[in-house]
């Protein structure tokens, strides 16, 4: 009797705590739409770097402050991200350099399920503002848009989720750990482990890839509490990679203008005939110009560069 006491106990337990849990899960970012949701960033990593055979390294630390809106697109979402502001520190062999974090904003186009399927914006103004909209995108697909199956997911799942990013296919891959205990079970809350690799030089003009040889990649694994019922990533934590190479473009040279002597001195050599009369033109001649001609400017090489990121992130909901 005891015995069946005590499995109606546990199964009852097992009802109670269990059947407040569905099953299965269908993740979406609609519940978010309309909704302005702030995020603090803390990263702090290494960099590696090296300039025609010099190498040069230096640690730094990052606050950035992130706003995302959500908005209804057609059949899609439009997901607005945008930098705020923050400080940058760097700490390197010549000392301590901090850095004021400006204004930047990308847009991107999600079906309802966070699979990404056009990009707008991004362009920058400088090499600060390019380096920005890089990290601004990396954090995105790695903490604030998941690409999620239509069909819903339970625990123990994973799968592939694909971003279209201009010509360029980024997959994704994820897996659904658990669903935390420590959370409210109305947020309906996932564990996700992710992990992608975004060629970020494909982005990038190919005129100016094929002139400096350039080459970027982006790697990303992190873990993120995202909550169901309000369609938003609630926090996030992880690591970042990034490897960037190629050739500083160099201005080309200017045209040098061959003097007289040389233009004579390149000339073959003719009859005795041609030379007196070649000579007897250029003293009737005397008073006009000679004409000059541009040679061709000495190829100019171009120094390496080659630029190593490794760096740890969270990211939290700001107050």
């Amino acid at each position: 009797m005891k015995r069946l006491l005590t499995i109606g106990f546990c199964l009852a337990l097992a009802i109670t705590v269990f059947g407040q849990l569905p099953t299965s899960l269908v993740p979406s970012y609609l519940p978010a739409v309309g909704k302005t949701l702030n995020y603090r960033l803390l990263l702090n990593g290494e960099v590696q770097a090296e300039m025609a055979g010099v190498v040069g390294f230096a640690h730094f630390a990052a606050t950035v402050e992130i706003e995302q809106k959500w908005q209804k697109s057609g059949d899609n979402l439009r997901c607005d991200l945008t930098v705020k502001g923050g400080t940058l520190r760097v700490f390197s062999s010549v000392g301590e350099q901090t850095q004021k974090i400006g204004w930047t904003q990308i847009t991107f186009i999600t079906t309802p399920t966070g699979e990404v399927v056009d990009l707008i914006g991004g362009g920058a103004r400088s090499f600060d503002e390019l380096v920005a909209n890089f990290d601004l995108m990396a954090t995105a697909l790695a903490t604030l848009i998941i690409p999620f199956p239509k069909g819903g997911v339970k625990v123990g799942d994973a799968w592939q989720g694909a971003h279209q990013l201009g010509p360029t296919v980024t997959l994704t891959t994820v897996q659904l750990v658990e669903q935390p205990s420590t959370l409210p079970i109305r947020l309906q809350p996932l564990k996700i482990r992710l992990r992608y690799l975004l060629p970020i030089d494909a982005l990038i003009d190919p005129v100016f890839r094929a002139q400096t040889n350039f080459t970027a990649r982006y790697s990303a694994e992190s873990e993120v509490i995202f909550s169901v019922t309000e369609g938003r990533t609630i926090s996030a934590t992880g690591t970042i990679k990034l490897e960037v190479s190629g050739k500083v473009p160099m201005p080309p040279a200017p045209a040098q203008e061959t003097t007289p002597e040389q233009k004579q001195q390149s000339q073959p050599e003719g009859s005795n005939s041609e030379r007196e009369s070649e000579q007897g033109q250029g003293e009737q001649g005397q008073s006009q110009p000679q004409e000059q001609t541009p040679t061709t400017p000495s190829p100019t090489v171009a120094p390496a560069f080659q630029l190593k990121v490794d760096a740890k992130f969270d990211l939290v909901q700001a107050q």
